[in-house]
Order: structure tokens, then C-alpha cells, then sequence
């Protein structure tokens, strides 16, 4: 069931539109970077200077900024396309109905979609960090991590972290990022199981995401926040701390982890009583 569930997303190009719309935002990360540096200094360096600190620019600050950006705006567009056809796609095609004549459960049916739905999430996860680090450290220069207060709303004060130590951090935000997806995709998948259309699937998966994305940024919904998923989409960010606050870190990540389990109960139990046709 994996095997043709995997053969049929390779068939369908939906991995390759992803990786191209990875580097093409990576390269206008990498535009903007370039662009800024030249702002700042009035055209009197190259990536490396900026007016926090004369080794800002460098391959790890782009790394953080384009992972940043891109986890949060770009992956989970892809994973709830990849959630919102998952379902819904096989009953517009009637594929659904016939995989449902043969002697395959409904439950191992839906396991080997989520399977296969998360899969695709943590490769693209480790796809964005990867070439992010490859194109900051080959294109941009390599040095350390400095953080300071501003839009990523990582610290309150700057942090430094040295080449290696900022390294090991980024190979940590794979697990800690994925678990973070893991919530819209297990969305997805309930937006698909209610859905007999995989337009209309992946339009209510997306559009839902970003409206409370768009909510959880905004501070006078601040009560709101600790209700919405997308509220500790980024709780990795703990990582790029001098000091990690584990115990932090810990707690948000099961916090998603119970959006996402909350999510994929009620999806199974609509796919396990729904009625094809």
C-alpha cells in the first residue's frame, strides 16, 4: 500500500513544484539578503556587513532567516496540498471506492496515506534547512550565529553562538520543525476526509492555515493564541538560544503533537464512517 501510495505522489510532480518553489524563494532570500547589505552600507560591502555587526552577514544568519520564512509560509502550503489530495483526490477519481472493494482495511488505507504524507514533510523540511545552509555557507560566507532582537522574534538581547555549536542547533530543528508540520498536514487530512473534491480540499486546507497563521500574529488575539496550532508553529526557535529553555521547548512540541493527534482522530473516524459512492 506504501509502495503505490509513494509511486502515485511521484506521478503526480507534486515533489518536484515544491522543490522548485524552494529555490526560487531561496533565491530571493538570497536577492534580498544581498540587496539589504548593499542598502545598509551604501554599497560598500558584500553580504558580510550590516549596521548590528560588522560578521552579521554570513551563511548561518541566512540559513536562520530562509528556514524561518520558508518553514512558516511556504511548507506548510505544500504538506496541506499533499493532505487535502490525499483523500479527497481518491474520491473525485473514484479510486478511493475501488481500493475499498478490495480486502485492504479502511485503517491501513489510512495509515499508509499518512505515511506517506509525512514522509513528504520531513524531506522537505530537511530539503529547505539543507540548501539553506549550503547556499549561505558556499554563496554568502561562513562565520558565526549572531541573533538579535527584530523580526524573528527569537531573543530579547543578542545571542551568539559559535559555527559548530549553531551547526548542531540546525541538525536539532529537523526533528523539532517536523513535528511542527506535522500539525497542518493532520488538518489537511481532516479538511480532505470531509471533502469529495481535491480542489476544494487543498483551497479550505491552505486557506484555513493561513488565516490562523495570519491570527496567531496578530497581538490583540492574544487570548486566542494558546488555542491556535499555528501560535507555536515556530517553537523551535528556542533552539538558536544561547541557554536552550528544554523544558519549553518540550512543552510546545506536545502541544502540537496533541493538535495533531486531535486532528488525525477526528479524520479517521470520518474516513472510517463516511459512505463512498
Amino acid at each position: 500500500m506504501i509502495q503505490l501510495e509513494i509511486l502515485r505522489l511521484w506521478r503526480s510532480r507534486r515533489p518536484l513544484l515544491a522543490e522548485a518553489a524552494i529555490l526560487f524563494f531561496l533565491a530571493m532570500m538570497l536577492l534580498g539578503f544581498y540587496t539589504y547589505a548593499q542598502t545598509k552600507t551604501g554599497g560598500g560591502a558584500d553580504f558580510r556587513y550590516t549596521f548590528e555587526n560588522r560578521s552579521y552577514f554570513n551563511g548561518l544568519t541566512f540559513a536562520i532567516y530562509a528556514f524561518y520564512f520558508g518553514f512558516l509560509l511556504i511548507l506548510p502550503i505544500f504538506v496541506a496540498t499533499e493532505g487535502g489530495a490525499q483523500i479527497a483526490g481518491d474520491t473525485s477519481r473514484r479510486t478511493l471506492l475501488l481500493f475499498l472493494t478490495r480486502p485492504v482495511g479502511r485503517g491501513r488505507l489510512f495509515l499508509g496515506k499518512l505515511a506517506v504524507a509525512t514522509g513528504l514533510g520531513c524531506l522537505l523540511v530537511a530539503d529547505l534547512l539543507i540548501t539553506s545552509l549550503l547556499i549561505g555557507l558556499l554563496v554568502v560566507g561562513w562565520g558565526d550565529l549572531d541573533l538579535y532582537p527584530g523580526v524573528l522574534q527569537m531573543t530579547d538581547r543578542h545571542q551568539h553562538l559559535g559555527q559548530s555549536q549553531a551547526l548542531l542547533r540546525f541538525a536539532y530543528a529537523w526533528p523539532a520543525a517536523t513535528v511542527a508540520l506535522f500539525a497542518p498536514l493532520s488538518l489537511s487530512l481532516l479538511i480532505s476526509s470531509w471533502a469529495r473534491s481535491a480542489v476544494n480540499a487543498v483551497g479550505v486546507s491552505v486557506a484555513v492555515y493561513l488565516v490562523l497563521y495570519v491570527v496567531s500574529e496578530i497581538h490583540f488575539f492574544q487570548d486566542l493564541r494558546p488555542w491556535l496550532f499555528t501560535s507555536h508553529m515556530a517553537y523551535w526557535r528556542e533552539l538558536f538560544r544561547e541557554e536552550v529553555d528544554w523544558p519549553s521547548l518540550f512543552r510546545d512540541g506536545a502541544k502540537l503533537m496533541g493538535f495533531s493527534c486531535l486532528f488525525l482522530a477526528l479524520a479517521f473516524h470520518r474516513f472510517r464512517t463516511r459512505e463512498e459512492r
